[in-house]
């Protein structure tokens, strides 16, 4: 592996759980001097590896990007367009309420996904020792502790025409958004709504998503306390040995975000984003490829604009001091389609942004 990273400008590390397999590539890719980038979701994972190899990634000059699929390049990437599409609105209006609403079609789980999770129930991941860095900012703790509050997985949210589920991945999601908001200047008063549009199409006829999100909540619920019997995830861990899922490429993630700003004047920003594949496997390798390639390109081919952050960081804080729209360019040349409009007032009209011109303004 290490001889892989020598001749290689960008590593692209998929084997998982992280946890038991992932350190090597991190290693190999630092000694090496190679660039890198995985598709990790375990925090507990990264903050192990920041601890260990940060400082030293950092004085060398590379940069590693985990969480690069859809754990969480789409959450990431939506933050990162609303907010700095209120900016566009000249007022000096800052992010300061982010919802998402995650939908999709033709979606399962990886083996690797589902060995994480139980990996995670038996504490088997990584710990944090004495000393070792917060994986996000302490002024963002209250943002992390208010998305990822009890009443937000207990109850059905009313969020952009619908009722919604809570979005098991936020777990995940709400704490690499605090990291990414502290690099990207956005504020800790910040507020994080990370949920899951139960129907495509709202109305009175499905409660505008409600019955379908208090089912998905009863299912959640029957989940995690199944994961609680040792004997339930020992027959789990049995039926994993002969299991594999295949992806579907007919699949999609949809994502639909919506900012407001800390003025307070009615101007908000949304995204409608429409992702290939499914999440765990297509989609995943296309945001995974994604960022390689902007990686790549930062580093290695656009060497008269601005290089990437070094160290550790999520995709979009990576990249945000490069090149306008370079990770969105390469999203969308394999098929993912962003709109990103601006509401300056609740009655004015709609303005579509461009994508590719927004720029980082620290």
């Amino acid at each position: 592996m290490l001889s892989m990273a020598k001749s290689s400008k960008v590593v692209v590390s998929c084997a998982g759980p992280f946890g038991r397999y992932g350190e090597a590539s991190v290693k190999a890719c630092v000694m090496g001097g190679a660039h890198y980038v995985d598709i990790t979701g375990e925090v507990a994972f990264v903050e192990r590896m920041i601890a260990d190899y940060g400082e030293v990634a950092t004085n060398a000059g590379i940069t590693l990007c985990p969480f690069a699929g859809y754990d969480c390049v789409p959450a990431e990437l939506g933050m990162w367009l609303v907010g700095k599409a209120l900016e566009e609105d000249g007022n000096d209006a800052k992010l300061g309420t982010l919802a998402l609403n995650f939908g999709g079609e033709g979606g399962g789980f990886p083996r690797g996904t589902l060995n994480t999770i139980l990996d995670g129930v038996e504490g088997k991941g990584p710990s944090r020792k004495d000393g070792d860095p917060r994986f996000y900012p302490e002024e963002y703790r209250n943002v992390a502790r208010s998305a990822l509050s009890l009443s937000n997985f207990a109850f059905p949210t009313y969020q952009m025409g619908q009722f919604t589920g809570p979005n098991f991945m936020s777990v995940v999601n709400v704490p690499v958004l605090c990291r990414a908001a502290s690099t990207l200047g956005f504020t800790s008063d910040l507020k994080i709504s990370d949920k899951v549009s139960i129907v495509s199409n709202p109305s009175i006829h499905n409660g505008y998503g409600l019955f379908g999100a208090q089912v998905y909540i009863a299912i959640l619920f029957t989940c995690g306390m199944a994961s609680m019997i040792r004997p339930f995830r020992s027959w789990l861990r049995r039926k994993l040995e002969t299991y594999s899922y295949y992806g579907n490429p007919s699949g999609r993630v949809l994502l639909d975000v919506r900012g407001s700003s800390t003025t307070n004047d009615g101007t908000y920003a949304t995204a409608k984003c429409t992702f290939p594949g499914d999440p765990g496997i297509y989609a995943t390798g296309l945001f995974a490829a994604g960022v390689a390639g902007a990686l790549l390109k930062a580093t290695y081919l656009d060497s008269e604009f601005p290089l990437p952050l070094v160290g550790f960081h999520s995709p979009v804080a990576a990249l945000h001091v490069c090149r306008p729209g370079l990770l969105v360019d390469h999203l969308e040349e394999m098929g993912a389609q962003i709109k990103v409009e601006l509401i300056p007032e609740r009655r004015a009209a709609a303005r579509e942004i461009d994508v590719s011109k927004l720029r980082s303004k620290l």
